[in-house]
């Protein structure tokens, strides 16, 4: 036998007869702060991906017309171009110049942003748990970059921004599994 109660904000359904009660609110409320979550993932993916194109027409701009000038370029030390046009704005200046993965660096960017906001839309653990490995991944990259910026003396305006994005996409990736894994049925089951 079953009642339900709606009121103070929420549907709840409880069995008599059952040992544990449903809560319905509690689902809803997980599922409005995934969706929060995964909604804040592809905001930022969004910027990620725009801060990527903008250095890809950089990067292409300048291999054109050397006379280019981008808006990122502010001073000496200040130069997104500095950075994109050096030894590791393609392939991470890792990949070998013959291969046919050496791309510019803002191409992995295109790519892992578009990939990563797909795979935040997915609300499984499994999903939620490779982007936690890949926002490890992407933040282990944007430390390298920020040493090789470091080692150019230069600071890059776009590069920065894009470390920035990384790490926020970490901390709502650790948040959603968070959640995911509070309400995941072996977690009940513990409890």
């Amino acid at each position: 036998m079953y009642f339900a109660h709606s009121g103070g904000g929420g549907l709840y359904s409880v069995s008599i007869f059952g040992a544990r009660a449903v809560c319905v609110r509690n689902s809803n409320m997980l599922f409005n702060s995934v969706s929060k979550i995964n909604a804040g993932i592809v905001s930022s993916c969004i910027v990620g991906f725009a801060l990527s194109y903008y250095a890809y027409i950089v990067e292409t701009s300048k291999e054109h017309d050397s006379s280019y000038e981008a808006m990122c370029d502010i001073s000496e030390h200040i130069s997104c171009t500095k950075a994109f046009m050096s030894e590791y704005g393609k392939g991470f200046g890792i990949i070998p110049e013959n291969s046919p993965f050496y791309f510019p660096n803002s191409i992995y960017g295109l790519v892992f942003f578009v990939n990563f906001a797909l795979l935040s839309v997915s609300n499984t653990l499994a999903a939620t748990t490779m982007l936690l490995i890949l926002g490890v991944l992407a933040n282990m990259g944007s430390v390298y970059l920020a040493v090789i910026l470091y080692k150019l003396q230069d600071i890059c305006v776009v590069c920065i921004s894009t470390y920035l994005v990384n790490a926020a996409n970490l901390t709502l990736a650790v948040r959603k599994f968070n959640l995911l894994s509070e309400g995941s049925p072996k977690k009940r089951k513990a409890n």
